[in-house]
């Protein structure tokens, strides 16, 4: 089964979910992107879930610095978006932090404490949100995870609905970080693009795509839940042509 099949039926199983949401839609023939809606969505396909997110740095540790943006201050924005994405379908969402001037600036947020909260959660999975950083040249969203199945899967469901957004061909790369190595649930960082890189900086820093690049880590990550509710046999067959069309 191609990805481009696959891809095609879990959109088209999004679609008769989210049927209420007059944004999405698909063609019979070449699969569209399906934008934010607007006003948000209503459903409950996520209920019963736990999803933790963890925007990067905070405090004292801006993290990345672009010409214009720090790094911390692009991932809570994103995170929060997220978070609204997560709670309109349902999901019970928690933040190691959530708004501006949480962690003193005196003080670091360091990783093992966050690893400690994030544990004692009981969630369903931890989505790290970071800025990467390089040389000016490099662009692109990049998925990271460290080990298990879980973590694996997750990473390229969400790294595929970001290459198609933004048309990147970074791949999902496993990667030694402390979060990801000792969090006791399947688990990613999600680098959403390079602020060391000026066109794509002011793209981070712009409400709009921020709320659309967290918009497709939610499908992703959608995904990657909803693969756990349809049948093997469902999977490997392809899609019911109605689920495509839009009245």
């Amino acid at each position: 089964m191609t990805k481009r099949l696959k891809r095609r039926l879990f959109h088209g199983l999004q679609l008769a979910c989210f049927a209420a949401c007059s944004s999405l839609w698909m063609g019979m023939g070449d699969l569209h992107a399906a934008m934010a809606p607007a006003n948000g969505i209503e459903g409950a396909l996520l209920r019963g879930r736990t999803i933790v997110i963890d925007p990067g740095h905070g405090g004292y540790d801006p993290g990345a610095r672009g010409r214009m943006a720090r790094e911390d201050e692009i991932n809570l924005a994103i995170a929060l978006d997220l978070r609204k994405w997560f709670e309109d379908a349902g999901a019970r969402v928690l933040m190691t932090w959530e708004k501006p001037g949480q962690i003193p600036p005196s003080r670091k947020y360091r990783v093992q404490q966050r690893v400690v909260w994030i544990n004692r959660t009981g969630g369903n999975a931890l989505i790290d949100i970071h800025c990467n950083s390089a040389g000016s040249r490099w662009r692109g969203p990049q998925t990271f995870y460290w080990n298990g199945k879980g973590s694996y899967y997750l990473a390229h469901d969400v790294q595929e609905e970001l290459q198609f957004f933004t048309h990147t061909n970074r791949p999902v790369t496993r990667i030694d970080q402390y979060v990801l190595r000792y969090a006791k649930m399947p688990a990613i960082n999600v680098e959403v693009g390079f602020i060391s890189n000026p066109q794509e900086e002011k793209l981070l820093m712009n409400p709009q795509y921020q709320r659309q690049i967290a918009w497709y880590i939610f499908l992703g990550t959608e995904r990657w839940f909803l693969k756990g509710h349809w049948p093997e046999t469902l999977l490997q067959t392809p899609p019911p042509t109605h689920l495509l069309v839009r009245d």
